[in-house]
């Protein structure tokens, strides 16, 4: 009797055991039937007046579409974004969904973004393959997929017609080529209209875009993506070529005196906004694009052309296209990785990648979503975009020597410390520094 008495308190005490650990497993992994799931997304455009607004309207339609989902959307500071995200990955803080760009800013953490693929399966042929690519850790269009894009950007140059008329220029002919461009400046700046409006205060983006497109016509796309391994140098006759072509640019008065001290982000956006200048060199997409130009000056008074062409371009065709700037990730530590992986699919597609491309202008690279082709700059874009692309070789080179790069652009070109030489000399060192 004793015996059975003993047997029958071991059944009950492991029946406790597996029934206690059964509810703290289950308290680990809440699913919606346990109450609402809390989704925390981190985005450094949530401020902005325009994309905020299509966030919040894009974040409550998948609230009613998922009732047993909150979205605490949370607006953070781009400056210092990507220092942000390694903290919150370091200390697995409460974060599951971040918007992120697509170059080695994100990829120099990426150890903490979720792989995709699994969750992407089904739709992933309603994204673009390009933008897959640039989404991709491996630059693959079906593996290792780790950001989905929300938009799809590109560089180029935007002319304001305008003051085409007003400088004596034909403003439906854009410069064919080098010598062209350089006449059309000459022109714009003896009628007392600043030819190109750049802005490179902090960082120098307005010679940055430059280099990207000029380069975009001068070197392959193999030679480009040799900027990742070593294999293309900044020695190369091709860089040294740009600079040279950017240099001509400033020795002649053709940029704004201010760019020193003028943000590109959004000051010398909103200079050309309002009127001023000759040439801008702008995104596709995002900001500083065709809406956000249009929408100030009127459609038709803007023009757009892909890059100045030096005289020896090989590739004078060229359209630089990132296949993606900006995407949606998930943390790879997140308890609701899935939620937050069909949150993401939701937001760059469909209904809600419509709200935000309608709102701002941006080019959702899904096909679910349908595209103003009747906007003749906009198709424009879209064609060179789709049928000559060319890799941006900034998103090739190493992510540890930008702000280096940035440093020395502004020595040489802006504050004339440096000579042409030393300067080139010195971003090859910091480049292999960084391979």
């Amino acid at each position: 009797m004793k015996i059975k008495k003993g047997r029958i308190l071991i059944l009950i005490v492991i029946l406790l055991s597996v029934t206690l650990t059964g509810q703290i497993f289950a308290q680990g992994q809440k699913t919606q039937k346990d109450g609402p799931i809390t989704l925390t997304v981190w985005n450094f455009k949530y401020a902005e007046e325009i994309a905020g607004k299509a966030f919040q309207e894009m974040d409550k339609l998948f609230m009613e579409q998922n009732p047993g989902v909150i979205i605490d959307h949370q607006a953070q500071p781009e400056s210092n974004y990507y220092q942000m995200l390694l903290s919150a990955f370091s200390a697995k803080s409460n974060l599951d969904v971040f918007l992120t760009h697509t170059d080695q800013r994100a990829w120099g953490i990426s150890e903490s973004f979720q792989v995709l693929d699994a969750d992407i399966a089904d739709v992933i042929d309603t994204y673009s393959a390009t933008a897959l690519q640039a989404c991709s850790e491996t630059n693959s269009a079906t593996s290792n997929i780790k950001i989905l894009p929300l938009t799809a950007q590109g560089v180029g140059f935007y002319y304001n017609k305008d003051n085409f008329r007003k400088a004596g220029l034909d403003p439906e002919k854009a410069p064919a080529d080098w010598d062209s461009f350089l006449a059309a400046c000459t022109k714009l700046k003896s009628a007392g209209i600043a030819p190109i409006i750049l802005g490179n205060q902090g960082s120098p983006f307005g010679i940055d875009f430059i280099y990207r497109v000029i380069l975009g016509t001068l070197l392959s796309e193999n030679e480009i993506d040799g900027f990742a391994d070593g294999r293309t140098k900044f020695t190369n006759p091709a860089f040294v070529q740009a600079t040279e072509m950017i240099k001509e640019l400033y020795d002649r008065g053709f940029v704004n005196v201010d760019n020193g001290s003028l943000p590109y982000f959004v000051d010398a956006i909103e200079t050309f906004k309002g009127g001023n200048g000759g040439f801008f060199i702008g995104l596709t997409s995002d900001i500083a694009h065709w809406k956000d130009f249009g929408d100030a000056l009127g459609y038709e008074n803007i023009g757009y052309f892909s890059s100045v062409v030096p005289q020896n371009a090989k590739y004078p065709q060229q359209q630089v296209n990132q296949g993606a700037g900006v995407g949606f990730a998930v943390t790879n530590y997140s308890p609701h990785k899935e939620m937050a992986a069909k949150y993401v699919k939701f937001m760059t597609s469909g209904e809600a990648g419509k709200i935000f491309m309608e709102a701002t202008g941006a080019i959702v690279p899904n096909t679910t979503i349908p595209l103003d082709t009747d906007n003749v700059m906009l198709a424009e874009i879209l064609e060179k975009m789709n049928n000559h692309p060319v890799p941006d070789f900034m998103n090739r080179v190493p992510g540890g020597m930008i702000n280096d790069f940035y440093n020395f652009q502004t020595l040489y070109f802006i504050s004339k410390e440096i000579s042409q030489s030393r300067y080139i000399q010195q971003v090859q060192a910091i480049y292999e520094n960084n391979l």
